[in-house]
């Protein structure tokens, strides 16, 4: 689907758009509005396609939000990967935290994370809300899964030690206090707010000395 163009019918004429370009648009307005408030005329005004169009290359609202999510955990989710694939735990820890921090408060994107609000009571107990907060806590279920596996390699190789705490369990402080960065963000916290947060999670995993701001393991500014 990446980086290809999509023909749909139009008033009988097909009609062509970047099918990524147009997941970005509904991303902006599902992470705005949740899945409830994100209206069918919203979602079309801002993905500049017809309602027809989108039934067509989408299949629906939800189908919709399924491509649309998908794209969200590849592209604006990414930091979590690159902090998974650092050599050293401590990069990890630092990398996950501070790319939280700037993910959650980019100008260019509602504060906070999509997930997080979507997730939440913003989604109605309705057969597609349901499913949709099924697909999401798969994802963070995944998320958690493989941030636990990175940390126990970590322990397992580095004979690294957070007092007598499990991979499991380091593995759920990281993803919570990621999910507070991401609400106190939506809130209007800024980016230098969430960071000095970072800080004071990494004071309870690393040793002193290795406890530094963002731009000592991952070189964001």
């Amino acid at each position: 689907m990446k980086g290809i163009a999509m023909e749909v019918a139009a008033r009988g004429r097909p009609r062509q758009f970047d099918v990524d370009a147009v997941l970005d648009r509904a991303i902006v307005v599902f992470w705005r509005h949740g899945y409830d408030g994100a209206s069918l005329a919203e979602l079309t005004a801002a993905m500049e396609i017809s309602p027809p169009s989108l039934y067509a290359a989408f299949g629906g609202k939800r189908d919709l939000f399924a491509q649309a999510f998908e794209r969200y955990l590849a592209v604006e989710m990414a930091y979590v990967d690159h902090a998974l694939a650092r050599e050293k735990l401590a990069d990890v820890f630092h990398d996950y935290l501070f790319g939280t921090a700037d993910a959650v408060t980019r100008g260019d994107r509602p504060h906070g994370c999509m997930s997080v609000q979507i997730g939440g009571s913003r989604t109605g107990n309705t057969a597609d809300g349901n499913e949709v907060r099924q697909l999401v806590a798969r994802a963070r279920d995944d998320g958690l899964r493989r941030l636990t596996v990175r940390i126990q390699k970590g322990l397992d190789l580095e004979g690294y030690a957070v007092g007598d705490s499990r991979a499991e369990d380091i593995a759920r402080y990281l993803a919570s206090v990621s999910s507070g960065m991401s609400l106190r963000a939506a809130d209007g916290a800024s980016r230098e707010e969430l960071q000095s947060v970072a800080k004071l999670a990494l004071r309870t995993l690393l040793p002193a000395p290795t406890v530094a701001g963002p731009e000592a393991a991952g070189g964001r500014e």
